[in-house]
């Protein structure tokens, strides 16, 4: 393995390490969760964080990809200047926005509930679309270490109020600890705000660990530089809000299309989402130090992104199948009433592999400025998970948002696969990826045709089914002929 792969994969388990610890941690507040309020207040918190997810793409306008490209080209101090500038300002505006139509959207789509608790989303959305540009500016000096442990920090602070809210504070009303004003005040609240709450409280903080940096800020904002960076970066942010519509349409829109029951079996979705999380934090986590390396080393040529793409697939598959296999051990996390929603599992991990490995291809159209192609994928994508949206969901339920999900991934892993191949060949091994998946896929097969009444019989037959894929892999690895 080349130096710079070995950089490559030194950052990505740094990047890995922390943002794993950090959401395995935020994973464990779904059970506190699903313990600890309504299964229609933690459908609407499913709701929401949904929404947070497509507005904190929109809010930092996709100058995170624009922010590295240009920092090479130009004086790096004042693109850094011309972004944080950008971003707080349109940061503030959205806290302005939030506190006068927070009531109307109460109103409009929460039947009046939760009117303080959408500032509070305004208020997380707006700290972390500022933030977004310094934690960027870590990872283009690879300051990975540091990098990650702020964001645990964010990550501890945010458990430690939600335990404080809403298992601390309950505690001492029930022992009579407390005034009778301080528990009506408490009681006038809700788990949906002292959830939104602790988040926006460990966002703001936040912010500390950069004044220093901000106070000796160089450069001056530049409006050319504002405009480069813009024209630049409005493909990409198509393609940010256009992937999370794909990813999250379906919890912003399923308690409308099934109606009555909507937000029940939104967190009963939501929750089991939540076990695909595996798959994400390891894409994401790829993603942190695969962006920045592939603008840094286009000299490297496409082989080396080929060889990417071989161990991606395999550690996704990987992942996917200690999910399934030991999933009864997962379901611990589980009450009864959530456990009936596994049959989405599958689904959710195979889209989220989907969206890692159109990630992995999205390097043809940044490497060659073509990034309006991404665009126009991501438009693709969220037009048929949409679409499936609508018609799947009151038909089959909460299966349908995952299946539609699926598809918008996988067709727009096809297409940007064969439109690119045109623009920027990469010689991906296909016939040893496949080889991954059929494997994978007869592994997942055997498990769920072979059942055994002794659970130790059945551990040793999963644990050595997932050991023979590593042996595979290794094996393929080991060989000269090229598959």
């Amino acid at each position: 393995m080349s130096t710079s792969l070995k950089s490559l994969a030194g950052e990505t388990v740094i990047y890995g390490a922390t943002t794993m610890i950090g959401r395995l941690l935020n994973w464990l507040l779904m059970p506190f969760y699903i313990r600890t309020i309504t299964t229609q207040e933690y459908g609407a918190i499913v709701n929401i964080y949904g929404i947070i997810s497509i507005l904190l793409v929109m809010f930092t306008y996709g100058l995170e990809t624009g922010f590295f490209r240009f920092s090479r080209l130009k004086q790096s101090d004042t693109v850094y200047k011309t972004s944080i500038i950008m971003l707080a300002v349109t940061s503030a505006i959205l806290v302005l926005f939030m506190a006068f139509l927070s009531p109307s959207i109460s109103s409009v789509y929460y039947d009046g509930q939760y009117s303080a608790s959408l500032l509070l989303m305004g208020l997380i959305v707006a700290f972390d679309s500022f933030l977004a540009i310094p934690f960027a500016n870590l990872r283009l000096h690879n300051r990975s270490v540091r990098f990650g442990v702020i964001k645990l920090i964010s990550i501890f602070s945010n458990i430690f109020l939600n335990l404080f809210f809403l298992l601390f504070i309950p505690w001492l009303i029930r022992h009579d600890y407390l005034p009778e004003s301080i528990v009506n005040l408490y009681n006038s609240g809700n788990g949906v705000f002292y959830i939104l709450l602790s988040n926006a409280i460990s966002s703001i903080g936040i912010i500390i660990f950069f004044l220093p940096e901000f106070f000796r800020l160089k450069g001056s904002f530049d409006t050319s530089v504002l405009k480069s960076l813009m024209v630049y970066s409005w493909p990409v942010l198509v393609v940010g809000i256009t992937g999370m519509l794909t990813q999250n349409s379906d919890k912003i829109l399923m308690p409308r299309l099934i109606g009555e029951d909507g937000f029940h079996q939104l967190a009963i979705y939501g929750a089991n989402f939540k076990i695909g999380v595996l798959m994400s934090l390891f894409t994401q986590s790829f993603r942190f130090a695969f962006e920045p390396y592939f603008f840094k080393n286009q000299d490297k040529g496409v082989y080396a992104y080929a060889r990417i793409m071989d161990y991606f697939v395999f550690f996704g598959i990987f992942i996917f199948l200690g999910v399934m296999l030991y999933l009864d051990v997962i379901n611990i996390l589980l009450t009864a009433e959530y456990i009936k929603g596994n049959l989405i599992i599958p689904f959710v991990l195979v889209s989220q592999l989907f969206y890692g490995i159109y990630f992995n291809l999205s390097l043809w159209y940044k490497l060659t400025d073509k990034t309006y192609f991404g665009a126009i994928f991501g438009i693709i994508g969220m037009l048929i998970t949409i679409t499936l949206n609508f018609v799947l969901i009151p038909k089959i339920g909460i299966l349908g948002g995952a299946l539609a999900m699926l598809a918008g991934y996988g067709i727009m892993v096809l297409v940007s696969y064969f439109i690119g191949q045109k623009f920027y060949p990469v010689p991906y091994n296909l016939k040893r990826i496949a080889l991954y998946i059929l494997f994978g896929t007869i592994v997942f097969t055997l498990d769920n045709l072979i059942g055994f009444e002794n659970i130790i019989v059945s551990m040793i037959f999963k644990t050595t089914m997932y050991v023979l894929f590593v042996f595979f892999f290794l094996a393929l690895q080991r060989k000269s002929v090229k598959l």
